[in-house]
């Protein structure tokens, strides 16, 4: 497939709509039953963002209009406790560690909750000279890219010595920036991982992707995994990461690209959370490692989250598709139409509660009593 679509008729379209769309056409409904991973539905998705429902410019990093707020996370399960029988027939408790790094209070083990022995990550090598890894941004230039790439690192260097954290990729939305992580992650967000020794990673899209920042939404080409590959590989060597805790989120486009990472890089990714993304046009993309049951909290802004795409459908669709792989899945219809929810506290906590190959998901029988309640198993 060529790498710029200018001459495809769907692409002429979608440019036409995202540059002169008056007012997006809302889709029917708003509940949250699921459809096939055909992606077909009633809303005649056919794109991703254009000017928002309001006007403003595309995917601003905003919170809806009343938003929710979700407190201070909480741990929703102990970790496993293993019993051992000493020589003199008294018994002690131990509780399992995850990783390299010493355990948080907020996380959980990654000994799987189904009895069966956890399948192991599998991180990327670096495909060229690594840059230094430090807070602000650096360019990267893996094989198989035309030219570098800038990324926007937050990361705290004295931390990050004392312990191997977590990894969490943000992908920002069509006309947004890395900077929107502030939002989409959380400033305090950002802050507990960095506290954790751990890397937020937020790349610059490619301009050459055409009209929205990330390849994947109407392509197969995949740069910006191959980007995502090689950070984390460095990052890998240079300061250390918890390879159990390597996690994915983004809006809009940055949403659907978001939805598409989680999938095509299920050997390292241990959930992922979509703004208001998900799977279009009956995306089908390859799981790379289907073994990998990983969890997605998939928010979307009910049925006038449209920009072009139907976000509603897609979220569904995505949650149908990770369905069909036995992937842990539920979604969140904050009802703010197309923006990010007022959730970060939440996401935070998910995440740290779902480590890779953790097995059946703590959160199966019922979601954190503080947990947003617009979002349902």
């Amino acid at each position: 497939m060529p790498r710029v679509l200018a001459c495809s008729p769907l692409l002429l379209l979608l440019t036409v709509a995202c540059g002169e769309l008056a007012e997006p056409t809302l889709t029917e409904g708003g509940d949250d039953t699921r459809t096939g991973a055909d992606g077909t539905d009633s809303t005649g998705s056919t794109g991703s963002t254009g000017p928002g429902p309001t006007g403003e410019p595309p995917d601003p990093s905003t919170s809806s209009t009343d938003p929710v707020t979700t407190g201070a996370p909480v741990t929703s399960e102990p970790d496993p406790v293993t019993t051992t029988t000493t020589s003199d027939g008294t018994t002690t408790d131990s509780t399992s560690t995850t990783g390299d790094a010493t355990t948080d209070a907020s996380t959980t083990s990654t000994t799987s909750t189904t009895g069966v022995d956890p399948v192991a990550p599998e991180l990327p090598v670096p495909t060229a000279d690594c840059p230094d890894i430090v807070d602000g941004d650096v360019s990267f230039h893996p094989a198989g890219l035309d030219s570098p790439r800038d990324v926007r690192i937050w990361v705290d260097l004295d931390a990050a010595e004392q312990a191997d954290g977590p990894v969490v990729f943000y992908w920002h939305g069509t006309g947004g920036s890395p900077q929107e992580a502030l939002t989409g992650v959380g400033d305090l967000g950002i802050q507990e991982v960095l506290d954790l020794g751990g890397i937020v990673i937020a790349p610059t899209h490619d301009p050459m992707a055409g009209v929205f920042p990330w390849w994947l939404v109407l392509s197969e080409t995949d740069d910006d995994l191959l980007l995502a590959d090689e950070v984390l590989a460095c990052a890998k060597e240079q300061i250390g990461v918890d390879a159990s805790r390597i996690y994915t989120l983004g809006f809009s486009a940055g949403g659907l690209h978001t939805a598409q990472m989680s999938i095509r890089r299920s050997s390292y990714v241990a959930a992922a959370a979509p703004y208001s993304g998900g799977l279009i046009f009956g995306a089908m993309p390859p799981f790379q490692n289907p073994d990998n049951k990983f969890a997605a909290m998939i928010f979307h802004g009910g049925p006038g989250d449209v920009v072009v795409v139907g976000f509603e459908q897609a979220s569904k669709d995505y949650a149908t598709y990770l369905d069909g792989n036995d992937d842990f899945n539920f979604l969140c219809n904050h009802g703010g139409g197309h923006s990010i929810p007022d959730a970060q506290d939440s996401v935070m906590q998910f995440f740290f509660d779902h480590p890779y190959g953790v097995g059946a998901s703590p959160y199966a029988r019922s979601l954190p009593g503080d947990f947003p309640a617009y979002c349902a198993l």
